[in-house]
């Protein structure tokens, strides 16, 4: 659908393509959102809006109605248009934008042809016609994000995440004296609405290589000003995990996590079956960051050995506190805070020579939904002890059957111990597909059944019963109701 003469015809005033579209089309990336700068003022700039809105078939909404801002949604495409707008200066008005590559503009009236096609809006212009007055061109030749000007943190603290956000999505990175001005305004940060915050965090782990620029966050100062709880992780546990303490392990946990989510079939049987969607992979990763969060909380030296009894549970404790701080919603609390409260299940497990059905229906029981998850984060949390060049070589043996625990028992640390806990997690992955069938069986009774049958009251004694029938049914112990009635009278509650 060719739009340009029904915003031609709608907007008469002066009007410039901005920002993102500009970038994208001279990075040959596809242009997913316009921005339209309108030589208007703010009360007018509604109206245009709406009537432009009509025109293209799309809704209107105010995406920062301080600011003037609309964003028109086009009901055919799903894409959105962004108009906003702008002084009689071009020039000021872009060199007052966050990010020099942010900073260029094309007229309107150069635009050869603006249309929308597969999800994309597709753009004829010619590239000497760019209003370019902070040289975000040459920094986009040089894959650098440069700040506009000194004081675009101070406008608007959020930008310096939105930094590392530009940064990750396009593969560049922060000039220098921008990561300077970054580690001077950190602390301004705070002053961000949380909703904006958690949309940028989550953004930057939606990289290949989301570890890495949440390191470079840690270097700026950024990442201790939003999570002072990590600060706490540099020096804790150095004896145990080296220079830079639990925080070097947690970051160790977040690559790979960045490493398994870029060839995922390599190193987990039936990953194409699990339906992590991409959303599930970036809370994932937040996982990854918070899992070990209260470990200095709980570091204690018992009989001459550093220990961190009780870390998985505050540590679920002190995520959820942080993500509600910046607006997660419950359901993305919980799937964050389940994980970690459980990240020890796996090893604890991997510990027995034999693992029972009874153990794995345990986990896929007290879990449901968080069960695959919580072996996806276990993965990364084992596998970050190897080395990324050993990790690949022996993805294979990872996949294979756990191998018997000699009599000596496991080593206490090592290769060996790894590789058995990466492959228990390979093998209980596998069991719930081979046996998922069994984990839906219809349930033989329910709780109205159980009450009658035994003469109890709602409460607590009643799930725990009908918890037992389950893993009894599920062990292939009792297959219908009548052999359920007679168990649970056997049982004393």
């Amino acid at each position: 659908m060719n739009i340009t003469r029904e915003i031609t015809s709608k907007i008469k005033n002066e009007k410039y393509l901005v920002g993102g579209a500009v970038r994208d089309f001279l990075l040959k990336r596809p242009v997913k959102d316009l921005d339209l700068a309108v030589l208007c003022g703010e009360k007018e700039i509604k109206k245009i809006a709406f009537r432009t809105a009509r025109a293209l078939k799309g809704t209107c909404f105010p995406l920062d109605e301080g600011r003037g801002v609309w964003r028109i949604t086009l009901r055919s495409s799903g894409l959105n248009l962004d108009i906003s707008p702008v002084s009689g200066n071009l020039t000021e008005d872009l060199s007052a934008r966050d990010f020099t590559v942010n900073a260029m503009a094309l007229p309107f009236a150069e635009l050869k042809s603006l249309k929308t096609a597969k999800g994309a809006f597709l753009l004829s212009l010619d590239k000497k016609k760019i209003v370019d007055p902070s040289g975000g061109g040459k920094d986009l030749q040089k894959k650098l994000i440069r700040a506009s000007g000194k004081n675009v943190f101070r406008e608007d603290p959020l930008r310096m995440l939105r930094a590392f956000r530009f940064a990750s999505s396009l593969g560049f990175e922060i000039e220098k004296d921008t990561f300077k001005l970054i580690k001077e305004e950190s602390p301004r940060i705070k002053e961000s609405a949380g909703e904006r915050i958690k949309e940028e965090l989550l953004a930057i782990f939606a990289s290949g290589r989301s570890a890495s620029f949440y390191e470079e966050m840690r270097n700026s100062g950024l990442l201790f000003s939003l999570f002072p709880e990590l600060k706490l992780q540099e020096k804790c546990a150095e004896i145990y995990y080296g220079k830079g303490g639990v925080l070097k392990h947690t970051f160790n946990v977040m690559k790979r996590m960045d490493l398994l989510f870029s060839r995922p079939g390599k190193f987990i049987s039936k990953y194409e079956g699990l339906n992590i969607r991409p959303a599930g992979e970036k809370l994932l990763k937040l996982a990854a960051l918070f899992h070990d969060i209260a470990k200095p909380h709980k570091a204690k030296e018992i009989n001459g050995r550093l220990r961190f009894f009780g870390h998985e549970e505050y540590g679920a404790f002190l995520a959820g506190r942080l993500m509600r701080g910046y607006k997660f919603s419950n359901e993305e609390t919980r799937f964050v805070t389940k994980i970690i409260a459980q990240h020890l299940r796996v090893g604890n497990i991997a510990h027995n020579d034999v693992i029972s059905d009874k153990a794995i229906y345990k986990i896929f029981s007290d879990l449901g939904e968080y069960a695959i998850p919580l072996l996806l984060l276990s993965w990364a949390d084992h596998a970050s002890y190897i080395p990324e060049k050993k990790l690949l070589a022996s993805a294979a043996a990872m996949k294979q059957k756990p191998f018997r625990i000699p009599p000596r028992g496991l080593p206490k640390t090592g290769f060996k111990k790894t590789l058995r806990f990466i492959q228990v997690v390979n093998y209980l992955i596998r069991y719930y597909f081979e046996k998922r069938s069994k984990f839906r069986q219809e349930n033989l009774l329910d709780g109205h059944q159980v009450m009658k049958a035994l003469e109890l009251k709602p409460g607590p004694a009643v799930g725990e019963v009908l918890r037992r029938v389950k893993l009894m049914q599920f062990e292939g112990k009792l297959k219908n109701r009548k052999q359920a009635l007679k168990y649970i009278k056997t049982l004393k509650v």
